[in-house]
């Protein structure tokens, strides 16, 4: 069993793919510190304070053109530093910077890179439940996936609105989950190898390979950086069992915390043990049950029982913080399990 949308990709780097579409600018108004961008489309608008856009030009003498590296210092920006002239053409937006000093410069933003910093979310993520995510298509062919580029954006759309995706009809070879992670990005080695198997077998050295039932978890909460997406090929099996569910945590964290705030804060304070200790190896982490993000939404949940070691965070509180925490602890958990999730 999996929780889905355990972990949000960062939407900067996920509004940039977006962005490869052509956005125009529809107006721009200056204003006393910062500068109100109108884009064509759906009435948009972006607002960018002036010491900002400085410090983010992208002109080649403030931008390396090869390795595309920062070459000036943000301290050496003027703190009330304003435009004296704004001018764009039909993919890039220039401003010509005031200075205490002789010279002036002309800082150069294309269309693309400005949308991509969209307060607005250019997709939003979507929330669900056992009910709701039966009518999302959120089912993908696996030849259209590898060889439609269009294909491929609607499933990373996809991917990014409901943190879960499928690919049917995936030959059944184990190059197939390279060549499908490869597609995205770079395959992430771990201390399991480059794939593993998830097989039951004797003398497990991980309860995933074993016959039990895991119930609701996430993977490599032991390390300081686990995985942002986790791709598992699931082959066909003779035998009964062998499940895999899943649930959007987030819309556990939502009913938790409209229900028990005070809970809710302190599961985002106090950190919670995860380790893996066999064969050698001691993977060993502390974190959150769940965090936020600096917009203060829920970035990411940590949830994997089998995998919690004795909770280090608790034993310098007293009695009843500790026993606060385990009612939080326990609270929430009743809402991951719900059978409506």
């Amino acid at each position: 069993m999996y929780l889905s949308q355990s972990k949000r990709i960062g939407f900067t780097a996920i509004n940039k793919i977006f962005a490869r579409n052509l956005y125009n600018i529809k107006e721009v108004k200056q204003k006393l510190n910062s500068l109100e961008v109108e884009w064509t489309d759906e009435k948009k608008v972006s607002n960018f304070n002036y010491i900002w856009l400085r410090d983010n030009c992208q002109c080649p003498l403030c931008i390396h053109s090869d390795n595309k590296q920062k070459l000036f210092l943000t301290s050496q920006i003027e703190l009330d530093i304003k435009p004296i002239n704004i001018d764009k053409d039909q993919e890039t937006l220039k401003i010509t910077w005031s200075s205490k000093s002789d010279s002036y410069h002309q800082s150069k933003y294309p269309f693309t890179f400005l949308r991509s910093f969209n307060q607005k979310k250019i997709l939003e993520h979507v929330k669900w439940d056992s009910n709701t995510i039966e009518s999302k298509n959120i089912w993908i062919k696996h030849d259209e996936y590898m060889n439609s580029d269009e294909k491929f954006f609607d499933s990373l759309k996809t991917l990014w609105k409901y943190g879960l995706i499928f690919l049917k009809e995936v030959p059944e070879k184990s190059c197939s989950i390279k060549n499908i992670v490869k597609r995205i990005g770079a395959l992430k080695h771990t201390f399991y190898g480059e794939t593993f198997d998830v097989v039951s077998v004797p003398e497990a050295k991980n309860i995933a390979y074993t016959n039990l039932d895991l119930g609701l978890h996430m993977d490599l909460l032991y390390y300081e950086a686990p995985p942002g997406l986790q791709f598992l090929h699931c082959f066909k099996n003779s035998v009964e069992g062998g499940h895999s569910i899943f649930a959007d945590s987030f819309t556990a964290v939502d009913n938790f915390k409209s229900k028990y705030p005070l809970d809710y804060s302190l599961l985002t304070k106090t950190p919670i043990t995860f380790h893996y200790m066999n064969n050698g190896h001691h993977m060993h982490y502390n974190r959150p049950m769940i965090d936020w993000d600096h917009f203060n939404n829920t970035f990411c949940v940590n949830y994997a029982p089998p995998f919690q070691g004795p909770n280090e965070s608790l034993l310098d509180k007293n009695e009843n913080e500790v026993v606060e925490f385990y009612q939080a602890y326990n609270r929430f958990c009743t809402f991951l399990e719900d059978p409506n999730l």
